[in-house]
């Protein structure tokens, strides 16, 4: 089989508060036609489908236009998983329609065998078997951990030990077919990109996964959550391809990929996602901003950051001004010399807008010289606060 491997679409996703449904449209419409021309046996989305768990109807719409056009290819088989920025109740709620269309969706952890799903070719035979796991929540894990307790160490001994048990499952089904695997999680090691919009829950000691938690067994684990591609520990067949769009201005000029695994060959091919949408980060001075402006293509969308220490006042209306009629967009102006007064940054390219709220609290702890045991203890309460906040909303 030819399996294709895909995560972190994020529709819905605002750029500055500038929407980016035409990029997911241009996407969707490019994954349609590499399924079709590849001749795609069975598509993998490994979570984060939406980019919140109340996605717009605009949203949604694309999403099942997506998947009543994929009917149309030779590929047979598609399994979803829900992500941390997705609902999994709201992304599972269609799953019996959609099964009947051999269009898999699991949003949260079951009984092992419910995870185990046969992927079959065009002609219905079995051509692999998918340990479909979703993004499993620490309410979640604390359960299945039982009396273990509820520390990270405790949680990722049971996110171990349900990979392994759905392993199993799978084991007992094989029919000499490879089995493969999905996840939405962090792997210890793994390498973001700051402003990428990967949520990381854990303040304290990080609730990172090790490589063993994926099991020898399988032939290759399709993983979603962090936005680049990588492999986990040098793993070949433990791999994140990484989101479609870029997340961020900062991850200009990195190259995005879906993945193909050939269950025969057990080849992994990278193949490049076009460019949508054209980013430019300008920074610098006065003199070389308006310089710089001046050359971006039309179409182009620019974040402009400042970085003399005079202040300019009318840095804003300079900046529009130098746009004007050219067709380039401008979606953020930041001044390192107002914000330096504002949230003392330490970066020229942090704002408060820019900032995770675990980094706000941080920096308030810093502030107010909050060390030792105390500082340690109040890490910990507000991460289970920030954890329990964002797992409600979605579970909603």
């Amino acid at each position: 089989m030819n399996i294709l491997h895909t995560s972190d679409w994020h529709i819905g996703h605002a750029l500055y508060g500038r929407k980016r449904t035409a990029e997911h449209e241009k996407f969707l419409s490019w994954l349609i036609e590499n399924i079709s021309e590849r001749n795609i046996d069975a598509l993998i989305v490994a979570g984060d489908i939406f980019d919140n768990g109340s996605p717009g109807g605009g949203a949604e719409q694309l999403y099942y236009n997506f998947l009543t056009s994929i009917l149309k290819t030779k590929c047979s088989a598609v399994v979803i998983i829900s992500g941390n920025h997705d609902s999994p109740m709201r992304l599972q709620a269609p799953s019996g329609i959609l099964r009947s269309l051999d269009i898999h969706v699991v949003g949260l952890p079951g009984e092992p065998d419910e995870h185990v799903i046969e992927l079959k070719d065009s002609c219905g035979n079995i051509g692999a078997l998918c340990c479909a796991v979703p993004y499993l929540r620490k309410n979640e894990m604390v359960r299945l951990a039982d009396d273990t307790g509820s520390s990270d160490d405790a949680i990722s001994a049971a996110t171990k030990q349900f990979y392994r048990d759905v392993t199993d499952a799978a084991l007992k089904r094989q029919m000499g077919v490879p089995i493969i695997a999905t996840g939405h999680l962090f792997a210890a090691g793994s390498v973001t990109h700051e402003g990428d919009g990967v949520r990381e829950l854990y303040v304290g000691s990080l609730g990172h996964v090790g490589a063993d938690t994926f099991p020898s067994e399988l032939a290759f684990t399709a993983l979603g959550h962090i936005h680049s591609e990588q492999t986990v520990a040098g793993r070949q067949n433990v791999r994140y391809c990484g989101s479609p769009l870029c997340m961020s201005f900062s991850e200009i000029g990195s190259p995005k990929y879906v993945l193909e695994y050939d269950t025969k060959t057990k080849d992994i091919e990278k193949i490049e996602v076009p460019l949508f949408q054209t980013l430019h980060a300008v920074s610098g001075e006065y003199d070389e901003i308006i310089a710089r402006l001046g050359q971006l293509e039309s179409g182009s969308w620019a974040e402009v950051t400042y970085t003399g220490k005079e202040h300019r006042s009318s840095l804003a209306f300079d900046v529009n001004e130098a746009v004007k009629g050219t067709g380039v967009e401008v979606l953020s102006i930041r001044s390192r010399a107002a914000l330096s007064s504002i949230i003392n940054a330490q970066s020229d390219t942090q704002t408060l807008e820019s900032m995770k709220v675990q980094d706000v609290f941080l920096r308030c702890l810093d502030d107010n010289e909050v060390q030792g045991s105390r500082r340690e203890d109040m890490i910990n309460c507000f991460d289970e606060i920030v954890r329990d906040v964002e797992e409600s909303d979605l579970c909603e």
